[in-house]
């Protein structure tokens, strides 16, 4: 924020000075400059024609009009956020509650239950689930015109989107009060980067890293091709596949985006001919990947690393495969429905969330890289290519739903 305000600052002084000149150098009735003397150069602003007085008059105004406004948000930017942030808090407060969907794992409680120890006047009820059972949930509460939930924290799909253009999720860019969230120049892609969705208002996503189609086990898969998602399809590996549920979540966001790599033929041969075994639980997929039962998986969570590791696991030999180049968030990234029953715990929860000092704490603990520019990377391995960020195609964005879309049909035609 201490950079924009700079830059505030620094064309307010510009257009103080273009205000002075227009006043002085062009008023009406002002003489026109002299006619330089013989072997001099005329200055380049310098002008020969006198203006029209109205034309002069227009420039004073405008700039009287863009001075005055600069001026009056420059004052009242402090104020009125701190005004906004207290009374929300206040609010908040009041309310006392807020209830959430959150990822799975007792990382994930851990590190958002800390919400909790910083506004110990709201109790926090967090209820680990994924996408695939979550967005069916409230689909059918609010077709009873029940409004449960506040908002989920976790990556979007194509039930999340298609909940968003039932008109059931807020936007939650409008939302954001804190100066260094607000901040365009602390994000990864500014301030419009982080929101998911066309709109740039409605799914915002506070993890960036490079999306982990497939790993391997490199101790029982060995040779050319055995790093590559496109050589998945290769008669060789047939039932050395495990894929968690592919409904929605990670795994469909992998399909979506190998579809629109590799042509729906390779996705039907995946699906078909390899006979991947589906897993719903991530621990159960990361054992078979470490022991070599399944040595090849698709759609598993970063955060089955992490928990594996907790457990004594050892992941040293596990590698991830090499695939189209995206981008993901994961399920660092936020859906707050419409007409939360707790608007103002919202509000803080979410601020506080994006925060330099929770983002550092919370992705520590994940184990995921921060879209906030002042936050450590905490996995050199999935960091993006920053300076090539527009060449990467975002996994869970809205223009990739028509790729996930057709998947989802696949699937269903497939596991029938």
């Amino acid at each position: 924020m201490v950079g924009s305000v700079g830059k505030l600052e620094d064309t307010m002084k510009e257009l103080r000075v273009a205000f002075r000149i227009l006043s002085s150098t062009f008023a009406p009735g002002t003489a026109v400059p002299p006619r330089p003397a013989s072997g001099e150069k005329e200055p380049a602003c310098a002008s020969r024609q006198p203006l029209p007085q109205f034309k002069l008059r227009l420039k004073a105004r405008i700039a009287l009009f863009f001075l005055a406004a600069l001026s009056s948000t420059a004052a009242a930017q402090p104020s009125d956020w701190k005004k906004d942030w207290d009374q929300t808090v206040a609010a908040a407060n009041k309310e006392g509650q807020l209830v959430i969907s959150a990822p799975s794992g007792t990382i994930w409680r851990e590190q958002l239950m800390t919400f909790q120890q910083a506004y110990p006047a709201i109790k926090l009820s967090i209820t680990a689930s994924a996408s695939r059972d979550y967005w069916p949930r409230v689909v059918k509460e609010r077709e009873a015109k029940l409004s449960l939930w506040d908002f989920r924290v976790g990556g979007p799909d194509n039930l999340s989107y298609s909940v968003k253009a039932m008109g059931a999720i807020a936007p939650v860019r409008d939302m954001l009060i804190l100066p260094e969230v607000l901040d365009s120049a602390v994000w990864y892609g500014g301030l419009d980067g982080i929101f998911l969705d066309k709109d740039r208002r409605y799914f915002l996503g506070f993890a960036l890293y490079e999306e982990n189609i497939a790993y391997y086990n490199s101790r029982l898969i060995t040779g050319p091709g055995a790093a590559e998602v496109r050589n998945l399809t290769d008669p060789k590996w047939t039932g050395k596949i495990s894929m968690a549920d592919p409904r929605a979540g990670s795994p469909l966001v992998a399909s979506g985006a190998m579809l629109r790599a590799y042509g729906e033929d390779f996705l039907r041969a995946l699906m078909t001919r390899q006979k991947p075994v589906i897993v719903k639980d991530p621990r159960q997929q990361i054992d078979w990947l470490a022991s070599g039962r399944y040595p090849i998986t698709i759609g598993m969570p970063s955060i089955a690393f992490v928990e594996y590791s907790e457990r004594g696991g050892n992941i040293e030999g596990i590698r991830k495969m090499a695939g189209p180049r995206t981008w993901t968030q994961g399920v660092g990234g936020i859906q707050v429905l419409a007409a939360p029953p707790h608007p103002n715990a919202t509000k803080l929860f979410i601020n506080w969330i994006l925060t330099r000092e929770v983002q550092t704490h919370l992705m520590t603990a994940v184990k995921l890289n921060s879209r906030r520019r002042d936050v450590p990377l905490e996995d050199t391995n999935d960091a993006v290519d920053y300076a090539r960020l527009d060449e990467y195609v975002g996994g869970q964005t809205e223009v990739m739903q028509p790729f996930q879309k057709r998947a989802a049909e696949i699937l269903r035609e497939v596991l029938q």
